[in-house]
């Protein structure tokens, strides 16, 4: 198996601690397009984190999710929650991104290796490599604020 990411998602972690420590309120409520915002973004990395989290604690427990879903279901799951998102307090949403990294980032340190290669057999390895979605998320997150 290969190596778990934990240097690479703790990387992408500080990014995101350091990312949210400089947002001012107006950072936070700059507009990215198609009714996101900065929070927004931060919000929807906050979900994706606790969902991997969750997902990972079943894995653990042997309680593995469906098979399959189908290619459409991320994206209904960010259009059903993005108006919740919207409604979230710019600053609630950072909190909640550097909250729910953290935990993601614990449950997968704590993870014994044949859950992690089962999952990764599974096609699963994006709940272990958080530091990919982490680094897409913030990536887009830096070209709205240096736009």
């Amino acid at each position: 198996m290969e190596n778990v990411p934990l240097e690479e998602n703790e990387q992408q972690r500080q990014r995101l601690v350091a990312l949210v420590d400089r947002l001012s309120d107006d950072d936070l409520g700059r507009a990215a397009g198609a009714g996101w915002t900065v929070s927004t973004h931060l919000a929807y990395l906050a979900f994706w984190d606790r969902w991997a989290e969750q997902l990972i604690r079943r894995w653990r427990t042997g309680e593995m999710p469906p098979p399959t879903v189908p290619a459409w279901y991320d994206d209904a799951m960010n259009a059903t929650l993005l108006d919740q998102w919207r409604t979230l307090p710019p600053r609630a949403a950072a909190t909640l991104a550097v909250e729910a990294a953290s935990a993601v980032d614990l449950e997968i340190a704590r993870t014994e290796t044949p859950v992690l290669m089962a999952m990764t057999a599974a096609h699963e390895g994006h709940l272990i490599h958080r530091h990919q979605f982490r680094s897409r998320c913030l990536d887009q997150v830096d070209a709205v604020l240096n736009s």
